[in-house]
């Protein structure tokens, strides 16, 4: 039986009584020669020393740990997470995938150590082996999202897939009442078939930010623009209105989606008319249009009446523009 501190320092002090009877007892001699003060003085320093290392032993950790409970502000490390993975991983390779199933499944196995438990998969996201949840084993959870929405058991196949990796994911903590917590969960590919993973609760989930759904702004109508740019065939131009202007149509909008057409008219008249389809961002403010067999505009909508656009074309006569547009 593993001995504490106090039968640590009661042996330090009978082995003490008993060292210094023997220098100095009824003869108080040792080869003729009377024991000095001075050597006294370092026995008693001595046993002194040895009592405070006795004293200032760890006290043996006797509490139980439960799955999911580890004390507020005390999370397992990554180091030992990974660990703690690699180790199944090891165990699965030497003892088979049949045994090592069941091992992963027994809530008193090995493989339940506080907070960390193994689970396996395969890459269907088919649960193979789970120590507390045994409903699950055979059921996909590919579709399974986390407390924030995000499709974390595909972000673990992706990293399986990789061999190994981190996902970073929001789930309850039975033990904290059930609270979403932030979770780090840690994965490695058995072979082609399979994975196993473990995570730690790492602290509070941050709380979600809600944003109110943006204004989108009305953008059917008649737009004028003024333009700069560069093309292949005429390098740097600022397409002066007595050369050529352009003018946009929002003909129809559903929502965030609008259609339309642009117009370019030349100074001797000549119109190219090319349609065109747009996406206003959720913020309302981003604007992005894709032309027929032509290119892309990217930019913002400054105001009701402004918008600016940057405009990308690429191939042989590759170019690019700045569109500043007013409502007309």
């Amino acid at each position: 039986m593993r001995q504490g501190p106090h039968h640590f320092s009661q042996g330090i002090l009978k082995s003490l009584y008993y060292i210094i009877y023997y220098f100095y007892g009824k003869e108080n001699r040792i080869n003729g020669m009377r024991i000095s003060s001075t050597s006294f003085l370092c026995l008693c320093v001595l046993g002194l020393l040895l009592m405070a290392a006795g004293c200032t032993q760890s006290q043996p950790d006797t509490a139980a740990s439960t799955p999911g409970s580890p004390e507020p502000g005390n999370y397992t490390s990554n180091e030992t997470l990974v660990a703690f993975v690699e180790s199944a991983v090891a165990y699965a390779h030497a003892n088979g995938k049949e045994k090592a199933l069941a091992e992963f499944s027994d809530p008193n196995g090995t493989f339940v150590q506080g907070e960390l438990y193994i689970y396996a998969y395969d890459f269907n996201n088919v649960a193979l082996a789970h120590p507390f949840d045994p409903d699950k084993i055979s059921v996909s959870r590919m579709d399974e999202l986390d407390a924030f929405g995000n499709p974390y058991t595909r972000q673990f196949i992706d990293a399986a897939k990789n061999g190994f990796g981190f996902v970073r994911f929001y789930y309850i903590n039975p033990a904290h009442n059930r609270t979403v917590e932030s979770k780090l969960g840690y994965v490695v590919k058995v072979d082609e078939d399979w994975w196993l993973g473990s995570g730690t609760y790492t602290g509070p989930a941050p709380t979600p930010v809600h944003t109110s759904p943006a204004t989108i702004p009305d953008l059917t109508g008649n737009w004028t623009a003024s333009m700069a740019g560069y093309e292949e065939s005429m390098g740097f131009s600022d397409y002066p209105t007595v050369t050529m202007t352009m003018t946009m149509t929002i003909s129809d909008q559903h929502d965030r989606i609008v259609s339309g057409y642009t117009v370019f008219t030349t100074a001797n008249g000549t119109e190219t008319r090319t349609p065109i389809a747009g996406v206003i961002g959720r913020d309302g403010r981003t604007l992005a249009t894709a032309e027929q067999d032509g290119g892309y505009c990217f930019g913002e909508i400054v105001g009701p009446d402004e918008i600016q656009l940057t405009y990308l074309q690429d191939g042989p006569q590759y170019g690019v523009a700045i569109d500043s547009l007013k409502r007309i």
